[in-house]
Order: structure tokens, then sequence, then C-alpha cells
């Protein structure tokens, strides 16, 4: 998993974000990571969800799922809401991977 401050070093890899000093990078990695947080609350509404902390609020699937289903408008299996061990959540993170993929979406860098 990639650390803030790994992700402060690069810069970020858009035109807006290179160049940027230390302090400016990371206030621009701020904006672009609430923007993209209230992207995905917008989303997530009507399923009554939100997402406040990325790392925490998608590690059992369920968020995520609840996301690609918003995005694909429609249900993408049988989702488990209430995880109770990593093997659940992992599951619904594989459901959530494989709809994406079924959908042509070519996925990178997972895993890693």
């Amino acid at each position: 998993m990639t650390s803030e401050s790994d992700i402060i070093d690069l810069k970020a890899r858009s035109r807006e974000g290179r160049g940027l000093s230390q302090k400016a990078g990371e206030h621009w990695i701020e904006i672009q990571k609430n923007t993209f947080m209230n992207w995905v609350n917008l989303q997530l509404q009507s399923s009554g969800l939100s997402v406040s902390d990325f790392e925490v609020d998608f590690d059992d699937g369920v968020r995520l799922c609840a996301l690609v289903e918003a995005l694909q408008n429609r249900k993408i299996g049988r989702i488990n809401k209430k995880p109770i061990n990593q093997h659940q959540s992992l599951g619904n993170v594989s459901i959530a991977l494989k709809a994406i993929a079924d959908d042509n979406v070519r996925l990178v860098n997972i895993g890693e």
C-alpha cells in the first residue's frame, strides 16, 4: 500500500500536481482527495452509505460494492452487508472487481 508521504513525494501524476513545492503538493493532493471523496459520497447517497476515510471505509468491500452498483446502475451480486471476517470482506471486494472487469474496464496495479 502506498503511504501518503509516498504520494506527496511523487507530487501526483497529473500536470496540475507536477513541479509543486512539497507544501503546495500536499495541499493540492488534499484538495483532490476531498473532491474525489465528495464525488464518491454523492454516488453512495442513494445507498445510505458514506465515506470519510478511504483506507478504512473500503476495507470490507461493502461501500466499494455499493459504489460499483451505483455507477453501473444494477446489482452486482450477493454482497455480505456485515462481514465478520477477512474472508467475507475479500469476497465483497472480489465481487466488485469482477463486476468492473465484466464491464471491460481494465484493472491495473490491483493488489500492490
